[in-house]
């Protein structure tokens, strides 16, 4: 294998004369605090996503569960994490993995008890590490006690959610839904409830029926779940599909999406979800959200969303005087990179450009790889790319996104049709159920070269774990010379610094095969980040860009094959 050339240099003098303009700079520097440390916990640390059934067994039952994500505690110091958000682990009869929610109160069984929760926060709280939960706010399980007695026509929840009566009767008497809206899942987004005699909305799975957030009493409701969790202790939220929140009050049809190049309508792809998407009603709702978080002290919400447009996204910033969120997701490293052959230094400038171009003033940043829906970097970029696409969402200004296993270069297993589990998957069957399932990249955390990868001691765990495992995992990679794993950390301790903290960014050089930025803050060493996208040993010319550089300077980190630091 070709070895790459990713590495930070430090330069030998702290500033670079430079007048590029502001767009292509950032700086975030708070003048009331002279001891130059970040206030807010969230824009200081990286941010871990861990699939809760994935990370670590602590009772032998092939699940993971709240115990075992207390146990490595120490792995998150170790490495350098000190946010993690947790995937649902909320009660729910599992349809959907946890974001079907039968009790926004009560921890699932599957998961541990809500003494373990409380001993989990106290832990991790103790070494410095902070706990996001995920809020899932757009539907219930069909199993939740609204949902029950909404079907009942219960006076209080009758209008908890979406309800609508049918279109008309075919010709053998069945009801036809109301419009073609159709479920992320697919098929139509309408099923009917022979009780009530009317149909309910379903975005997703039929058993997570659509919230009403018209009424103003789910509202309340909602509101109630994050106080409670907030008076738990959670850190904070990160808040799921938010964009599927409130529906037009027109029920119109949905038309078909332009050069989609999908043909077949029970698809969701097919159309243009101009009624179900992004309605202004939800700003409303989510701002709502975010006054209760600045009730409490320092807390923190960050906001799902999938958009091809930056102009939505943004926003779901707000502004200064009226916030919306702390940061809605950057997914654009993933929504705009389709494969390996997308990652060049010019492309990858370009998202970063778009994405502090158009970012509200006074905002912050973030950067994100993958996540638990989107298969793994590895997988979609190649395992050599790793150490440098790590190096950048790590050392951009902003907070840096890391799913589990990201650390160490997992990649996606092979998952039978047998040992599917994904609805995502299940749902276009045996044929086509790799093109949406997600159980690739939701296989157990790799932990060394034992039974299940060290991941639990059961016979069977509930999804196989990736077969090389015995080669790639965490063990291993902390034993090894050089390491994706020791790489991270080491990325890790130097975001830390002033510079990466505050510091402004100028791109040196940006071509198809290498893309080059300098950090750099006053009274503070300067760094410069050099990323070889291409499949071949490159040679650049750094002084040949836009960017005034030494002559000489020091290899800080490099990528875990390439030159040696501290040359």
């Amino acid at each position: 294998m070709k070895s790459y050339v990713f590495f930070f240099v430090i330069f030998s003098y702290a500033i670079i004369n430079s007048q590029a303009s502001s767009l292509r700079l950032f700086r975030e520097r708070r003048a009331d605090d002279p001891n130059e440390t970040q206030k807010e916990f969230w824009k200081r640390g990286i941010l871990m996503d861990i699939y809760p059934r994935s990370f670590y067994d602590s009772d032998g039952d092939g699940i993971g569960d709240i115990k075992g994500i207390t146990e490595k505690s120490d792995y998150f110091v170790d490495l350098g994490v000190e946010m993690i958000w947790l995937n649902p682990v909320l009660k729910s009869p599992m349809k959907d993995f946890g974001y079907d929610i039968s009790d926004f109160r009560a921890i699932d069984p599957i998961f541990g008890t809500m003494e373990d929760y409380e001993n989990m926060l106290k832990e991790m709280h103790s070494k410095n590490i902070k706990v996001i939960f995920d809020f899932v706010p757009n539907h219930t399980s069909d199993q939740h006690e609204w949902f029950i007695k909404s079907v009942q026509n219960d006076p209080k929840y009758k209008d908890y959610y979406v309800w609508k009566d049918p279109k008309g009767y075919n010709s053998t008497g069945a009801p036809i839904p109301p419009n073609n809206w159709v479920s992320i899942f697919r098929f139509s987004a309408w099923e009917w409830s022979e009780e009530r005699k009317q149909f309910y909305l379903h975005k997703f799975l039929i058993e997570q029926p659509d919230l009403n957030y018209r009424n103003p009493e789910v509202v309340k409701e909602m509101n109630d779940v994050i106080r409670f969790w907030l008076d738990k202790g959670v850190d904070g939220f990160r808040v799921d599909a938010i964009q599927n929140l409130v529906e037009d009050v027109s029920f119109a049809d949905e038309p078909a999406a332009a050069n989609s190049g999908i043909t077949d309508p029970t698809l969701e792809g097919y159309y243009n979800h101009i009624y179900t998407l992004n309605q202004p009603e939800t700003i409303v709702v989510v701002r709502g959200w975010h006054e209760i978080l600045e009730s409490y002290k320092d807390r923190f919400m960050t906001l799902e969303i999938y958009d091809e447009d930056v102009k939505v996204i943004m926003k779901f910033y707000g502004n200064e005087t009226n916030p919306v969120s702390d940061f809605p997701f950057n997914f654009f490293f993933i929504n705009k990179l389709s494969g390996r052959s997308d990652v060049t230094g010019t492309r990858l400038k370009s998202i970063v450009d778009l994405w502090l171009d158009n970012m509200p003033k006074g905002k912050w940043p973030n950067w994100v790889l993958g996540n638990h829906d989107r298969n793994r970097v590895s997988s979609r970029f190649g395992t050599d790319l790793i150490d440098a696409l790590n190096m950048l969402v790590l050392l951009l200004p902003g907070t840096g996104v890391s799913y589990y296993g990201e650390e160490i270069g997992m990649v996606d297993a092979v998952i039978s049709f047998e040992d599917t589990q994904d609805p995502a998957g299940i749902n276009l069957g045996p044929d086509h159920y790799t093109e949406t399932s997600r159980d690739p990249e939701r296989t157990p955390m790799q932990w060394d070269d034992t039974e299940n990868a060290g991941f639990s001691t059961a016979s069977k765990t509930w999804i196989p774990v990736n077969e090389n495992y015995r080669t790639l995992n965490v063990k291993a990679q902390n034993e090894a010379s050089q390491s994706h794993i020791k790489v991270y950390k080491d990325l890790a301790k130097l975001r830390l610094k002033k510079t990466f903290q505050f510091g402004t960014i100028e791109f040196a050089v940006a071509t198809d095969e290498v893309l080059a930025f300098v950090r750099s803050y006053e009274g503070s060493p300067t760094y410069l980040v050099v990323i070889n996208t291409s499949a071949e040993d490159t040679t650049v010319d750094v002084q040949n860009g836009d960017v005034k550089l030494p002559d000489s300077a020091t290899v800080v980190i490099r990528s875990s094959t390439g030159y040696q630091r501290g040359n």
